[in-house]
């Protein structure tokens, strides 16, 4: 049995009107949406977004609350945001994470902006994301209709990328049944996570090379480890040599696209191909280190927000252990479960 919740994303009074794409059916189907999940037990969860002081999407201005048609009940949570992804600073991720959730039903405004961030976002936080039709709008651009908006994200871009997109019947069904299985998962490529072969050890090189190389040449500056020591013949020399291999799992679906590595309760790395990045594949390697071993630690570069952000996510918590980063003068933080 899957735990869903219903998200509700900046549906709210000053945004909400005739100018939205295919208005009427997005109000009707996000209030059957609302009413089936009230109805069979599944939360409903608002988010609301806050452009700061002075902006007419502002707490306090009229036009901030959630629209009338949507308006929440007694009890349902309302979380507030200042950026397109509801789940950075607004304690959404944290709420998702304690219920035990693992599918979201996202639906609001605006298609191309929020509701665009909350797919992307949620998918790599690891969630099951349905997308179901007409629960989404948005306004004309300079660049597109409100249609072509429409069209672009729900039909090309999410679709068996980031979402499973459905039709209002499947999500209504899925709210009714939560034991209802989606046909569209069929079309998923199957993949194993298995432990490193000698074979394997070339592409594993690529991976970390380049990876590293985009990550951190930033942060340290040495061109001299970026181009020279940091080569893919050298590091495939050295993980054999060492026995690394002994204990890394790679992301396997025909190409091998992520590795992670493990030393009894530490996570020593985790990377992913630069090509596959933002599809779960780091997400999956680290639950299954997390569901397979007793890893408890890890140790990240303290400039390296974007992985802070990413651990944090999956139950990792910064702590004040630091140290430098040997022949550096950057500093590793630990993170610990």
């Amino acid at each position: 049995m899957t735990k869903t919740a219903l998200l509700v994303i900046d549906a709210q009074e000053l945004i909400t009107n005739e100018k939205l794409y295919a208005f009427d059916k997005y109000i009707g189907n996000v209030r059957r949406l609302i009413a089936e999940s009230r109805k069979n037990g599944t939360e409903v969860i608002y988010v609301r977004h806050d452009d700061g002081e002075g902006q007419p999407l502002s707490r306090g201005n009229e036009g901030f609350d959630v629209c009338r048609d949507f308006a929440p009940e007694a009890g349902e949570r309302i979380f507030d945001k200042s950026v397109n992804s509801p789940f950075r600073d607004s304690g959404l991720l944290e709420f998702l994470r304690g219920k035990a959730v693992k599918r979201l039903i996202i639906t609001g405004l605006q298609t191309d902006y929020c509701i665009d961030a909350a797919v992307k976002c949620g998918f790599e936080h690891g969630f099951e994301v349905i997308v179901p039709e007409y629960c989404n709008s948005t306004f004309d651009n300079d660049h597109m209709t409100a249609e072509q908006t429409y069209r672009y994200y729900n039909e090309f871009m999410w679709k068996n990328r980031y979402a499973n997109c459905v039709s209002i019947a499947e999500a209504i069904e899925m709210i009714q049944n939560n034991r209802y299985e989606l046909k569209s998962i069929k079309t998923k490529k199957t993949h194993i996570i298995r432990r490193a072969a000698e074979e394997d050890v070339s592409r594993i090189a690529e991976i970390l090379v380049f990876a590293k190389r985009m990550k951190y040449r930033s942060i340290f500056k040495d061109d001299v480890y970026s181009f020279g020591e940091l080569q893919v013949l050298s590091v495939a020399e050295k993980y054999i040599a060492n026995g690394f291999l002994n204990n890394m799992f790679l992301y396997d679906d025909g190409i091998i696209k992520g590795l992670i590595r493990i030393d009894k309760e530490e996570i020593v790395e985790l990377y992913v191909d630069l090509f596959f990045q933002g599809q779960g594949t780091g997400s999956e390697l680290i639950e299954y280190a997390k569901e397979n071993y007793p890893v408890s630690f890890l140790w990240t570069i303290e400039k390296n927000t974007d992985a802070i952000r990413f651990y944090e996510a999956h139950g990792f918590h910064l702590t004040d252990n630091r140290k430098l980063e040997e022949g550096t003068t950057e500093y590793l933080v630990m993170m610990r479960r």
